[in-house]
């Protein structure tokens, strides 16, 4: 049976006999017996003894016309139109998610990856301050006084003489300190220090526990190349872009995935992963 696309009541693939819940990612725990409508019975003929005289058929009494009562609540979409069992109130399309239920807020996570994004700007000045000072120390004292007068035409192009092969190598050591740190506390921990403080991780979409390697990889090297692609001259404005809708992403989707998210079928959540 393939995966549903929506939350509803399905067959469940386990065991036939009864339905299952599907959340809108998972299948939860809440099953109930697949209802079969039974055969109407047909009343058998009454048959008379022998030589006794035929029963008189009673006249039938008038009944009162019954009260039509309520109709049932709607059933949720899903297979077979089968009724939901009672008592039972259905959740929200991202609330069953194993071991972790709830979406981690975006707000929370802006503030997370503010937070990691300034550990790593620290780590990558202090690994490769070296050869970023290499890189503007032909050009220190136009741009001190570009910065001191606020002439940003002046100072865009001072930057633009800057020392470009110096340059490209701080950017090189900017995305590898990036990409190890995510990998690294994600594969771990399952979340980032940003993500740990303020108490939300990452998770597969398909099942709990710590990112591989593989995924951690896959997850962070959407934004490394975005980023890289941005100090780019001809593509700089597309990747630029591209950052954005993956940094906004999250606040029109169903389970606030970014597009890094996407890439590697990863979701953030409230709480820490379970190992």
């Amino acid at each position: 049976m393939s995966t549903p696309s929506r939350p509803g009541w399905y067959e469940n693939p386990d065991n036939p006999d009864e339905l299952r819940y599907f959340d809108g990612i998972l299948w939860t725990s809440n099953t109930t017996v697949l209802r079969k409508r039974p055969a109407p019975e047909q009343a058998a003929p009454a048959v008379s003894a022998p030589g006794a005289p035929p029963v008189p058929q009673q006249t039938s009494v008038p009944q009162q016309t019954p009260v039509p009562q309520q109709p049932p609540a709607p059933v949720p979409p899903g297979w077979g139109a089968q009724s939901a069992p009672q008592g039972w109130k259905r959740p929200s399309p991202m609330a069953s998610v194993p071991g972790q239920p709830e979406l981690a807020p975006y707000l929370t996570r802006v503030v997370a990856y503010l937070i990691d994004t300034l550990v790593i700007a620290v780590a990558s000045l202090v690994v490769g301050g070296w050869f970023l000072w290499k890189a503007i120390e032909p050009i220190a004292d136009r741009l001190d006084a570009a910065l001191v007068a606020g002439d940003f035409r002046a100072m865009s192009s001072a930057l633009g003489e800057a020392g470009l092969g110096w340059l490209a190598a701080f950017l090189a050591v900017q995305l590898l300190i990036m990409v190890g740190y995510h990998t690294f506390f994600l594969t771990r921990r399952g979340a980032t220090p940003g993500k740990l403080l303020l108490g939300i991780s990452v998770r597969r979409l398909d099942r709990p526990g710590l990112l591989d390697v593989d995924t951690a990889v896959r997850r962070v090297g959407f934004q490394a190349v975005a980023q890289a692609l941005g100090n780019v001259p001809l593509v700089a404005s597309l990747a630029t872009i591209v950052v954005i809708t993956d940094l906004v992403w999250p606040l029109a989707d169903d389970r606030r995935q970014a597009l890094h998210d996407k890439v590697a079928k990863t979701i953030v959540v409230k709480g820490r992963v379970e190992r």
